[in-house]
């Protein structure tokens, strides 16, 4: 093999591996949340709240938790099934009342959630831009999630937040170059950086607490990347290449903007409705021009989409020992997508609309250890009427202290 060809076959391995949005988007941060279809505006009050409604963290007790969620899929991409890397990670979080006295006394909470994918910080991958995959659903949990915010507590019922969340973000160079014997050699120099996005909420509570009501914007959040690569061959070799950037947006969610509603029915049953938008429309294509002279990327055309979600929340009759609460929900997820008939071979980058039921269950230990014990389990159905069909299970389980 020459020394060009060796060149060009490594050129091709430096390229990264890209996921295309995060966990809390797919399946929710905490397990009540992730229960309950992704609700939790207007009642979280724990560190769930960082992400659903931080203004919520003004009503949070001391609580230490750590868990983990793992999922499969089983796609298809014009009835051929692909691969794509399971859902799995550790969950922590905590929150904690500020122990503040006079005007400020039981006012202010702050939290911090935390999102470990298992093995990795970020995975990027960049197949070629005719490659059919599912953009929306390819690696999402496979990215470093940290999100801290705080609460306040003001009078006639209200409750405001704000918080953010941070994603890693990856920077670097890859140099080639020959070593003292004439053999090609590549140095990398990579670092992490983060991404921040805002998370601003704001919470109101009947005098009764009979119906609590809640509204959340979150900005748009990236995990981007960008891999300059330099060549340094003199008169090695005699090939001239122009300066190539491996660059893009590994992980992005768009701007979003959800109101929701709880009703407690009584002690013992809560129902909630949300209803929430997504910016889809300011999504471009995730992986930017290679070099000047590379060929215009396609435009994805997304469209903004709308997510209703119903969710419930009962507590089954139990002893002073042991509170258990069953949760349910669903949501209707739409792909924002273009329509995509199976022989436009054009279109590469995929997604289909979800249906998506969850189930969960909670048990709090009362008497002998302050402990919360709480699972849920999600079915994701992709609708069959696209190039991309299939399933997702996921679930998962935490271990919480009261403090």
């Amino acid at each position: 093999m020459t020394r060009a060809a060796r060149l060009l076959l490594g050129l091709t391995t430096l390229l990264p591996s890209v996921a295309f949005a995060s966990l809390p988007d797919l399946i929710s941060l905490g397990p009540r949340s992730a229960a309950m279809a992704g609700t939790g505006i207007a009642v979280a009050d724990d560190w769930e709240a960082t992400y659903q409604n931080p203004a919520g963290l003004s009503a949070s007790s001391k609580k230490l938790s750590i868990g983990f969620v793992y999922g499969g899929y089983r796609l298809r991409i014009d009835d051929q099934p692909i691969s794509l890397s399971n859902p799995a990670g550790v969950q922590i979080g905590a929150s904690v009342p500020l122990p503040l006295g006079g005007v400020l006394a039981d006012r202010i909470g702050i939290g911090l959630g935390l999102y470990l994918p298992a093995g990795v910080v970020n995975r990027v991958s960049v197949p070629y831009p005719e490659v059919p995959r599912a953009v929306l659903l390819d690696s999402r949990t496979e990215v470093v999630s940290v999100l801290v915010g705080m609460g306040v507590r003001l009078p006639f019922g209200l409750r405001i937040g704000g918080g953010v969340l941070a994603l890693a973000a990856l920077v670097g160079d890859i140099i080639i170059r020959p070593d003292g014997t004439g053999r090609i050699t590549t140095i990398s120099e990579e670092q992490l950086t983060v991404d921040y996005a805002p998370i601003l909420g704001i919470r109101w509570s009947s005098p009764s607490d009979r119906i609590q009501l809640g509204l959340t914007y979150r900005g748009a959040s990236r995990s981007s990347y960008l891999l300059r690569l330099h060549t340094e061959l003199g008169d090695a070799i005699p090939l001239g290449l122009p300066l190539i950037s491996f660059a893009g947006i590994a992980q992005y969610d768009p701007h979003q903007l959800a109101a929701e509603a709880a009703l407690h029915v009584s002690s013992s049953l809560t129902l909630i409705a949300q209803l929430g938008w997504k910016k889809w429309s300011d999504y471009r294509y995730p992986i930017e021009k290679a070099t000047a002279d590379s060929p215009a990327l396609p435009e994805p055309g997304f469209h903004d989409t709308v997510v209703p979600r119903v969710s419930v929340e009962y507590q089954a009759p139990t002893t002073d020992a042991v509170r258990v609460m069953l949760r349910g929900g669903y949501f209707f997820d739409w792909t924002p997508t273009p329509q995509v008939q199976p022989q436009d071979d054009a279109k590469s980058l995929l997604d289909a609309s979800r249906h998506v039921l969850t189930v969960g269950l909670g048990l709090s230990l009362r008497k002998s250890v302050p402990l919360d014990i709480d699972v849920f389990g999600q079915a994701h159905l992709l609708s069959p009427d696209g190039r991309l069909s299939g399933q997702l299970f996921v679930g998962g389980a935490t271990l919480g202290v009261r403090l």
